[in-house]
């Protein structure tokens, strides 16, 4: 009896996701191996990484930002293009029950795009400087961009709240996040120079958001891509704590400006306070990042969190590989599908301030 209904159930997934998890399966054989992220690396110019690129599915996104791009702008509007239009695909493809756990997700993106915006106003550039960094997958298009770029601090707050995304940022902040935090995030916008602060709330309901999303559809697959985000939660406590231990700020100021729902317990968030060097930050937090890897003695921050990036990624492949007729296929495809946009990114800046090589491969966090 136990294997017929446990017969039924699979019958019933494959119904609900075959269709989706082949496709989305198919799409990951579209990304750029790692030998043609080697070539981009090595070809001389911006122009003649372009010109790789016109062999893969970025060459309409390209030839449509050629419009009003060039150099280092071109390549990063193409990603965002072909981002924007990959994403559109796995929304029209996830179940429709599940399509409101995906665009949360993608929430992400929505938060990322305000603290670029954020930046850009301090320092004082323009829509045009920015707009090819922009990503117009969630809860923002265009006009909101303009309109938050536009605003001074008196009315800022005001049109963030009109997009779909700040109402919701509103509604959650209202029910879960604290007094302070609210009004740090309110004091944070207003006054440009406490961006880093801003940031760190940002980001607070960036993880938020996407572990409600996942916690609701349930499942081993996406319990798993959930772990995945405490990982990233744990990586940017670290970074945080350790920005903040080079700026001397108290511990208890540091502890108040931990994001929550890591992985880390308060014993080890005292060992990484007090550890005097990173290759000590590196010994504490190795049983949590076991593919944690770091070649030199000498390890900046920067190496640090291109560290955890790679490490983190790692999980990301797996969560995809092991997936099997669910969501956890499609999310994790896009896990994939969000560092290809990165490492193209990179590679593009890279080039334009002129990186030697070897510099830009080891940025790169290949999945």
């Amino acid at each position: 009896m136990a294997a017929k209904g446990a017969m039924v159930k699979l019958e019933t997934r494959a119904l609900k996701y075959g269709y989706s998890n082949a496709r989305a399966r198919a799409m990951k054989g579209l990304l750029l191996p790692e030998a043609f992220l080697g070539e981009l690396i090595r070809v001389g110019t911006i122009e003649g990484m372009a010109e790789l690129l016109q062999k893969t599915g970025y060459k309409n996104d390209l030839a449509a930002a050629s419009v009003g791009y060039a150099g280092s702008a071109l390549v990063e509007a193409a990603a965002a293009r072909n981002f924007a239009a990959t994403v559109r695909k796995l929304i029209r493809l996830t179940p429709k029950s599940d399509q409101a756990a995906l665009k949360a997700l993608l929430i992400r993106w929505d938060l990322t795009n305000l603290k670029t915006i954020m930046h850009a106003k301090r320092l004082k550039k323009s829509y045009e400087d920015v707009r090819h960094y922009l990503f117009d997958v969630g809860g923002m298009d265009e006009d909101d961009f303009k309109r938050i770029m536009k605003a001074d601090e008196g009315s800022i707050i005001r049109e963030i709240g009109r997009t779909e995304i700040g109402q919701k940022m509103l509604a959650i902040g209202t029910r879960e996040m604290t007094k302070q935090s609210r009004e740090s995030f309110s004091n944070a916008i207003r006054n440009l120079d406490t961006f880093m602060q801003m940031e760190t709330i940002i980001d607070a309901y960036i993880y938020m958001f996407m572990g409600r999303a996942l916690a609701q559809v349930g499942g081993s697959d996406v319990s798993y891509i959930r772990n995945v985000i405490r990982k990233e939660i744990d990586a940017k406590n670290v970074m945080i704590i350790e920005r903040l231990k080079r700026h001397n700020v108290p511990k208890e100021r540091i502890m108040g400006s931990l994001l929550k729902g890591g992985t880390l317990d308060e014993q080890m968030i005292a060992k990484i306070l007090d550890a005097k060097d990173i290759p000590a930050v590196v010994a504490v937090v190795k049983t949590k990042f076991h593919k944690l890897e770091l070649k030199t003695e000498k390890i900046s921050l920067t190496d640090l969190e291109i560290a955890f990036e790679k490490s983190i990624a790692a999980q990301k492949a797996v969560s995809f590989h092991r997936s099997i007729l669910s969501l956890g296929v499609i999310v994790g495809f896009l896990l994939l599908k969000e560092e290809e946009i990165n490492n193209i990114r990179k590679i593009a800046k890279g080039k334009e301030f002129k990186m030697p090589e070897d510099e830009v491969r080891d940025m790169l966090v290949i999945a």
